[in-house]
């Protein structure tokens, strides 16, 4: 949500001050836009400015990421996780990224990434509580992208679905091992299916074909 207010005055020196009054802000935080000026006469008499004062998406962002931050690090004391941060400012999105590395982040990611996407809405909660509606914070887990697993995830249970219906293997591309293991496990829940590893020069394939019974 933007943050900014509207005045009116004889001085524009006054109109930021007040306007760092309004917002809770100091001088270096502002964008100004000069809506309307009168010069008046010689002395000043019948001056007119009327400006609008935004605060700068920098400060936005980082007033919430900090918010973020300071409800993550305790959770995390509470909880003995071994969780580390690295944030991410997107001006362009307004968008806040923070990026968790560390041995717990396991917890984290179990049935797509559930436990992530739960933290993540109570970050958003608690940062919207104390600061109001604005924008998004999203977590993510370093080295993992849990949408590109999600669309894996899609293909391996739509090539099964078609090698049930016509017999013809399929092969999965992966490009990790943590990919590998993702389709592999996947697997498991279809006795009938069965997965070999193969290397080429594009790297790894993961065919799936029915048992030989």
């Amino acid at each position: 949500m933007e943050r900014s207010v509207e005045l009116e005055g004889k001085s524009l020196d006054q109109l930021v001050e007040r306007a760092c009054q309004d917002l809770n802000c100091l001088p270096q935080d502002l964008d100004i836009e000069i809506e309307e000026y009168t010069a008046g006469g010689m002395l000043g008499t019948g001056r007119k400015i009327k400006a609008r004062f935004k605060i700068r998406p920098e400060k936005i962002l980082s007033e919430r990421a900090n918010r973020a931050l300071s409800f993550l690090k305790e959770l995390f004391y509470n909880l003995d996780f071994d969780l580390n941060t690295q944030t991410q400012l997107n001006k362009e999105k307004m968008e806040i990224e923070i990026i968790l590395s560390g041995e717990d982040t396991k917890y984290l990611l179990p049935n797509g990434g559930e436990g992530l996407s739960a933290l993540e809405f109570l970050v958003n909660k608690v940062v919207a509580k104390s600061q109001g509606v604005g924008p998004k914070i999203v977590l993510k887990i370093k080295g993992v992208d849990l949408e590109k697993e999600k669309r894996l995830t899609r293909a391996v249970k739509r090539a099964i679905s078609l090698i049930k219906q016509d017999q013809k293997e399929r092969t999965i591309r992966v490009g990790t091992k943590r990919e590998e293991r993702l389709v592999l496990n996947l697997i498991k829940d279809y006795p009938d299916i069965v997965g070999e590893i193969h290397e080429d020069t594009k790297g790894k394939r993961i065919t799936l074909r029915l048992k030989s019974s």
